[in-house]
């Protein structure tokens, strides 16, 4: 398993396309406006697609980010990861053995059923989360945070600020 200073991670490939279900066709929209090519400064992989990285708030804000990443992808050929991260007190070490035994894997399922879209996961067990973040996203990364609008600062709308005071380009999907 490679290191990630300070934290460890592994990636699992999800496919969660079936034959008998079709990705969404309409444009993705925040508030209001559609997403194009030009609104979009991130470089693409080797393969000319962007890395949109989802970050797991919740079962449902990571749904509706997983959703606005498939329609986005049907016009800019996105290919979505979803970042997981499991943070391991210190009293505990940091490896596989703090995690609860198909803890994860039972989230990663219940995403794979209730989404019509191939995605990769990538899994960190981390001391800080905030920290591991900075350390595996390239300045200009894409980033998807899914979460509920609100009047009042919620941690979605707080950490899709902080990253992008980061650099990045952040999209909050309103989970409803």
């Amino acid at each position: 398993m490679p290191s990630l200073r300070g934290g460890r991670y592994a990636e699992l490939s999800m496919s969660a396309l079936d034959s008998n279900r079709t990705p969404a066709s309409a444009p993705p929209a925040e508030s209001g406006r559609t997403v194009d090519a030009a609104d979009l400064r991130v470089r693409r992989g080797p393969d000319g697609k962007l890395d949109a990285h989802v970050i797991f708030t919740s079962h449902a804000a990571t749904l509706a980010a997983l959703r606005w990443v498939a329609r986005l992808g049907n016009r800019l050929g996105t290919r979505p990861i979803v970042l997981m991260f499991y943070v391991v007190p210190y009293t505990l070490p940091l490896d596989w053995r703090a995690v609860p035994e198909g803890f994860l894997e039972g989230r990663i399922r219940a995403l794979k059923t209730d989404t019509p879209v191939e995605f990769s996961v990538r899994i960190y067990l981390c001391r800080n989360s905030k920290e591991s973040l900075r350390q595996i996203l390239r300045p200009g990364s894409l980033v998807v945070v899914g979460g509920k609008k609100r009047w009042w600062p919620t941690d979605e709308q707080r950490l899709a600020g902080r990253l992008r005071k980061e650099g990045h380009q952040v999209f909050l999907v309103d989970s409803f």
